[in-house]
């Protein structure tokens, strides 16, 4: 069956639909809200709460549309709301700052390092260059235009080059 038919089946509430939503889309979710969020518990609280927020709009989706972006987008959203609701109000300051490099392994320092970019900048890196979406899809998905999503994209890779070439104590090799 092909994604229409199953969205279609969604809107006339056909819980066996949502349950091949769920089967097919639990997975990616939860790997970009891990990615997004960076505390598992919190990103398996998005997918559930993603999904509940899919169930209560879907009625709102465009047919022609991608799916798969307007589902991405609610956990977007979802991310960024709790997110929101854990950092201090004042972010500009720690927006800017990278962390300081630790005797961790790579892997575990360059994942502090995208979780310590700014949220707009986090989410369009990890949706283009983790998650591979399109410039295009991660536009649409994040609501913004795909100048934007470049743009930050380019400002992340700046990031963590820098944070890269820091070296492994913070000092510039």
């Amino acid at each position: 069956m092909d994604e229409n038919q199953v969205v279609e089946r969604c809107r006339a509430g056909d819980l066996a639909a949502y349950k091949q939503v769920y089967d097919r889309y639990s997975q990616p979710l939860l790997r970009t809200a891990n990615r997004l969020l960076g505390r598992p518990q919190e990103a398996e609280d998005a997918v559930q709460e993603t999904f509940l927020k899919l169930y209560r709009s879907i009625s709102t989706f465009r047919s022609g549309a991608r799916f798969s972006t307007f589902l991405f987008e609610i956990l977007n959203n979802t991310c960024i709301d709790m997110l929101r609701k854990r950092k201090p109000q004042d972010e500009s300051a720690e927006a800017e700052r990278l962390p300081a490099a630790s005797s961790h392994e790579l892997r575990y320092s360059l994942a502090e390092a995208v979780e310590s970019l700014p949220l707009r900048t986090k989410s369009c890196f990890v949706l283009f260059a983790v998650e591979q979406y399109s410039h295009e899809e991660t536009a649409a998905i994040l609501g913004v235009d795909a100048g934007t999503v470049k743009a930050n994209v380019h400002r992340a890779r700046k990031k963590l080059r820098a944070w890269l070439a820091a070296g492994p104590l913070g000092e510039t090799p």
